[in-house]
């Protein structure tokens, strides 16, 4: 056995699946298992699924699946060494010094490479913020903005000097790589040679993973400069679309108050933590997107965006709608007063009237026909231009009935008939009509053709949950009824496994498939209830040996004919009537 298998086996004993991923996903108790919304892809009914007594889970909507490490990686993006380290740390299991194949240790230690100099950039940003003369004018700035030096140390604000080499010089000084540095996004290769700081004459705002490790940073001028904001670009361990400032302070209390309030800055943020508000997190000053409502659904059931109150603000909250009704998570927004951002406004009026605001922010959609359609307004152009508006957005929502709804709604405070909004749909997504039909019609073929597994699966789930009978279905030639490949190469893994070492826990093994397809196949069957029960298992299994004799007669049948063999068809055919009868 390798030695991290091992360790593997180790950490699978030490932890509870439905423990951990209950920490970054809402699960409830649905039978013998966990259900919740799947954090990978949009979901509105859950179909993410745990089960404590296989310790897996599997998704039935987008297949991903596995085991804590499965889960850990796909949620962290971390690789198999991290995610083995990560967890045998969190549940005290030693391990070995190496364990992984060379490029999984490559990609490790480049990530570990580049978690280390961005807290080698978050040290030196802090100091330079600390320093009396150099950070000045950055401490007076946030001072300025209300920002307290606990808040400052909590979040760990820097400040990048006005100079074209400063953390550059620093960087090498502590003998750090400057390609990596340059992969971090910390400095910029010079065509002429060499390289300059990213960030220069600006705060810094260090941005942390789940695990408080700095991903990435934000940087704000001083003045009036442009770029305001400049992020760190996409690296292998910061992607700026699934990463909200402030969730790793965050998510405790976004959990305990199942609300998160999510507005655009940094400074926004740090500001409404400042004067108490603890379930905060900002978007790094970018568009939303789903990977962002996926990361906060899994601690929140209902999230209030804060939108300025200008056309942008409009137009944001617009484009947000949809992306939260396909993810199935409440969605309300909250209209600041002119003038205003959630910074300015609670520095001059206070927590307690920011609350108040929250309190009444109403849902996103009902906000969106009170700012476009003023009651009585019956301007032709208005709902003109309204319709075109919203009509892209009603194209984006998955759901025929969230269409309906919607577009019910719109009609009705429009005063038009529905036909008029369904009409203009219609015309919106007409050049996506013939790829939809071919992509329906594909679906189609699919489904009715996989009726043909159902022997196959049938098998497969007696196997797995009653892995008893697998030296009987050893002996019976089941060949004969599988044909789908995902379960003939489960059943082969499966009896290889069980030849090598006897009786085993069907969980285990995973690991010993090749293919996503199976592994995809087995952990649905893994999570399904047995299709018969004990009392019935041995009357299928002489179900099954009888359907694999009748199909071996029957190829047996096709030889003799393909021979001309008269006698041995006529016996054989008798055989097959009589059906119970073995033959050599």
């Amino acid at each position: 056995m390798n030695p991290f298998q091992s360790v593997k086996e180790e950490v699978r004993r030490a932890a509870d699946i439905v423990d951990l991923i209950g920490q970054y996903v809402k699960l409830r108790k649905v039978g013998r298992n966990h259900v919740g919304l799947c954090p990978f892809h949009a979901e509105k009914a859950p179909s993410f699924t745990v089960s404590p007594e296989r310790q897996t889970f599997h998704c039935f909507g987008c297949k991903k699946g596995g085991d804590i490490f499965a889960f850990w990686m796909e949620y962290h993006g971390a690789t198999f060494p991290e995610a083995l380290r990560d967890l045998a740390e969190r549940y005290n299991v030693s391990i070995p010094e190496t364990f992984s194949s060379d490029e999984e240790r490559k990609r490790a230690a480049q990530r570990e490479a580049l978690f280390k100099i961005n807290e080698s950039a978050a040290l030196y940003f802090e100091k330079s913020l600390m320093h009396s003369g150099m950070g000045k004018s950055a401490r007076d700035y946030l001072a300025g903005r209300s920002i307290t030096p606990e808040t400052m140390a909590e979040f760990r604000l820097g400040y990048a000097p006005d100079q074209w080499e400063g953390l550059t010089a620093a960087l090498r000084k502590r003998g750090v790589e400057l390609e990596k540095a340059e992969l971090a996004g910390l400095i910029i290769r010079r065509d002429t040679g060499g390289y300059y700081d990213r960030f220069r004459g600006r705060i810094v705002f260090p941005i942390f993973d789940l695990r408080n490790r700095v991903v990435g940073f934000g940087g704000r001028v001083l003045d009036d400069s442009v770029p305001k904001y400049l992020n760190t670009p996409e690296t292998p361990i910061f992607r700026k679309g699934e990463t909200l400032y402030g969730l790793h302070a965050s998510h405790k209390a976004i959990r305990k108050k199942q609300r998160a309030v999510m507005v655009e800055g940094y400074m926004d943020c740090l500001a409404l933590r400042n004067h108490g508000l603890e379930e905060v997190v900002a978007t790094l000053g970018t568009a939303l997107t789903e990977r962002h409502i996926r990361k906060l659904k899994g601690y929140a059931s209902e999230v209030v965006v804060v939108f300025d109150s200008d056309e942008a603000g409009i137009g944001a909250m617009l484009k947000s709608l949809p992306l939260f009704l396909n993810e199935g998570v409440s969605a309300r927004a909250a209209i600041l007063p002119d003038g205003h951002d959630p910074d300015s406004f609670v520095n001059t009026e206070g927590l307690d009237s920011f609350l108040e605001l929250l309190a009444h922010a109403p849902l996103m959609f009902d906000l969106y026909l009170e700012q476009r359609l003023r009651p009585g307004d019956s301007d032709p152009e208005v709902k003109i231009r309204v319709l075109r508006e919203i009509i892209p957005i009603l194209s984006q929502l998955r759901g025929d009935s969230q269409r309906l709804m919607y577009g019910h709604r719109i009609a009705e405070r429009m005063g038009v008939r529905d036909e008029v909004v369904w009409s203009e749909l219609r015309a919106f997504r007409k050049k996506s009509s013939t790829a939809a039909v071919g992509r329906h019609l594909k679906e189609r073929v699919e489904t009715a053709s996989g009726g043909k597994r159902f022997d196959d699966l049938h098998l497969l789930n007696l196997l797995v949950h009653y892995p008893e009978v697998a030296p009987k279905l050893m002996d019976i030639e089941w060949q004969m009824l599988v044909s789908d490949p995902s379960v003939v190469e489960i059943f082969g893994a499966f009896f290889k496994e069980y030849s090598r070492r006897g009786p085993f826990s069907p969980q285990d093994l995973l690991d010993a498939l090749a293919g996503e397809g199976a592994r995809q196949l087995y952990r649905e069957v893994l999570m399904e209830e047995p299709h018969c029960l004990p009392a019935e298992v041995d009357t299928a299994l002489l179900e099954i040996g009888q359907k694999a004799l009748q199909k071996k007669i029957s190829a047996s049948i096709k030889r003799a004919r393909e021979r001309g063999d008269i006698e041995g068809l006529n016996q054989l055919l008798k055989l097959k009537a009589q059906g119970t009868t073995t033959i050599s």
